[in-house]
């Protein structure tokens, strides 16, 4: 209770620090581009949404935003729309997920995958902050290929095999462990490669996602670790995490300069932060940085 207490004022304190983003002209879209950068977003995060998209914006210009929106108000939209020049809505409600689970993100992913016959897409989480030009992003862009936040654990594409190894050492029934240590167990003809990323932040080159393939990494999950368990939080992170790895030439973006953000970490090479979970508010350095950024965009 007292952390939902204090991560509510932390919340409200961000968003008044950080007020001047509405502020900020309009961020522009390329319509010869094939790219689309998707945001799953609700109400309470429009303000770090606004920061995440602006400060990426500055270095990449897409064919369109679009939004899963998942409990945003008819206020936020008008404010989307008047903030970012190509942007469409799809309501989570109408995502159908098939056979795969719903909430958790599921949404999020199949709609990346709807989407990714035509586009490479960008999958960007409202609590990221781009602080200098993202140089292996654009290149991943400008070769075609997929990519994913690297983490402390997942720094390069590995066998199934090894996967399911160095998950066994790991404790605790969270269902990305219990789904990492089952990962030798999945049929060859899904995949046979894995990364244990972060879909915080990741892109699919055109046609490295497909809904079939996800329904069929997921109804095998299924099988393994059973309905219930498969359908928690952090079952669309692993699908994103193999659905990388098995895209040709993958690139994994490096822990050095694409950081978690938590008090002590080196921010000297740090292109891109990812505010993620409980250090998110610590030490300020969310405002902080937040505030430079905007202070760089136009007005």
């Amino acid at each position: 209770m007292f952390f939902s207490i204090r991560n509510k004022l932390n919340k409200s304190w961000f968003d008044w620090r950080v007020r001047k983003v509405f502020e900020t002209n309009v961020a522009k879209c390329d319509p010869n581009s094939n790219l689309v950068i998707l945001s799953q977003l609700y109400h309470p995060d429009l303000a770090m949404f606004m920061v995440a998209a602006k400060s990426f914006s500055r270095y990449v210009q897409p064919h369109k935003y679009v939004i899963v929106d998942d409990g945003l108000t008819d206020s936020d939209r008008e404010t989307l729309r008047g903030h970012f020049e190509n942007i469409e809505f799809i309501k989570t409600e109408q995502v159908d997920t098939g056979s795969c689970p719903r909430k958790g993100c599921w949404e999020r992913l199949i709609s990346i995958a709807d989407l990714n016959t035509d586009h490479y897409v960008i999958q960007l989480d409202a609590d990221t902050l781009t602080l200098d030009e993202p140089a292996e992003v654009l290149g991943c862009l400008n070769s075609s290929h997929s990519f994913t936040l690297g983490t402390p654990g997942g720094q390069r594409i590995i066998r199934l095999a090894e996967a399911s190894e160095i998950a066994s050492g790991y404790g605790g029934d969270h269902v990305q462990v219990l789904a990492e240590q089952a990962l030798a167990q999945l049929p060859s003809t899904l995949g046979n490669y894995y990364v244990h990323g972060c879909a915080g932040f990741a892109g699919f080159s055109p046609g490295s996602i497909r809904r079939d393939a996800v329904e069929a990494f997921s109804a095998a999950m299924m099988e393994l670790l059973g309905k219930s368990k498969w359908a928690e939080w952090g079952s669309e992170q692993v699908t994103s995490n193999f659905i990388v790895a098995n895209s040709p030439q993958a690139r994994i973006l490096p822990v050095s300069t694409y950081p978690f953000w938590k008090p002590g970490v080196d921010l000297s090479k740090a292109k891109f932060l990812h505010f993620f979970g409980t250090h998110r508010f610590e030490g300020g350095e969310y405002i902080r940085s937040s505030n430079k950024v905007i202070s760089a965009l136009p007005v």
